[in-house]
């Protein structure tokens, strides 16, 4: 596939992602779609039990601001210092700090209010989208992406490790309403403002490999 084909492949992926966002954005606090959250919730908080409130715990903590900024870190050192390279870590850090941003500016925006079932973690502030949701697979996603490409090894088992990333994203987001956070459509609005932002890196990333090689 040619660079201009895929170019405007993504642009398409992204409209698709914003249109589908927007509505999510507009349809949440309808009768039918909160009737279906709430069915949702009380459902899954069914299934609350020790181990696996302790699994969940450790899944939704696993993919918390600590260790988001930790990985960001880390890689960075490794490209900046070990192999001379700019452009990945500048695009993680363009990812997850623009994410995290976006997240915030979403909830202060749309100020929906937390569900109030059987929480198993008490935590502050709005719910859609679900912050945890939309970083992980803006963050999550490109870190997966940057490495298949960097690493000529991890490209035979490309196929692989986006599948662990997107079940380990996936994984995320049920933690959030197996939590008792974030409603179901809290959770599928995040992974589609933070897929959008997750394609709009990768463009990002393939401009600046594209200007910096010629």
């Amino acid at each position: 596939m040619s660079f201009n084909n895929s170019v405007k492949r993504t642009f398409i992926l992204i409209t698709v992602f914003m249109v589908f966002f927007m509505m999510f954005a507009y349809m949440y606090h309808k009768p039918f779609i909160e009737s279906m959250d709430v069915w949702s919730m009380k459902n899954v908080s069914d299934l609350h039990q020790s181990r696996l409130n302790s699994l969940f715990m450790f899944i939704t903590d696993s993919a918390s601001r600590p260790y988001q900024y930790g990985i960001l870190i880390f890689f960075s050192v490794i490209w900046l210092l070990a192999e001379r390279k700019w452009i990945e870590p500048l695009v993680l850090c363009i990812c997850l700090i623009g994410v995290r941003y976006g997240n915030h500016w979403f909830k202060i925006s749309f100020e929906r209010i937390r569900p109030d079932f059987d929480r198993v973690i008490e935590i502050t502030g709005y719910s859609f989208p679900s912050g945890h949701a939309m970083i992980s697979i803006a963050f999550f996603g490109t870190l997966s992406y940057l490495l298949v490409q960097n690493y000529s090894f991890l490209q035979p088992y490309k196929k692989i490790i986006y599948i662990l990333t997107g079940f380990f994203i996936l994984l995320v987001g049920f933690s959030r309403v197996y939590l008792g956070v974030h409603y179901p459509t809290d959770v599928f609005g995040g992974y589609l403002a933070g897929g959008t932002w997750l394609l709009v890196c990768v463009l990002l990333y393939k401009w600046l490999k594209m200007r910096w090689s010629s």
